[in-house]
């Protein structure tokens, strides 16, 4: 990839101690993170606008039995 910068900025950084392509790259690359982070935002609220709530009740339930298959697989190992 090729950045084109006018000469005067070109001038002004020739004058600042940075190594500019890995400037580039860590400010591409956390760019990207940022974009993909917005995009499973964006994923994860349209699934929680479309999932209905769940009663507390069935959570506990859940919750119990997920507790109860995990003493049987250690009693079972």
């Amino acid at each position: 990839m090729t950045v084109k910068v006018p000469e005067e900025l070109r001038e002004q950084m020739r004058k600042v101690k940075i190594d500019w392509s890995e400037y580039l790259r860590e400010a591409i690359r956390e760019k990207v993170r940022e974009e993909m982070a917005k995009e499973a935002a964006e994923r994860l609220e349209a699934v929680r606008r479309r999932a209905k709530a769940v009663p507390t009740e069935v959570l506990v339930a859940w919750q119990r039995e997920d507790r109860e298959q995990e003493l049987n697989r250690r009693d079972a190992a």
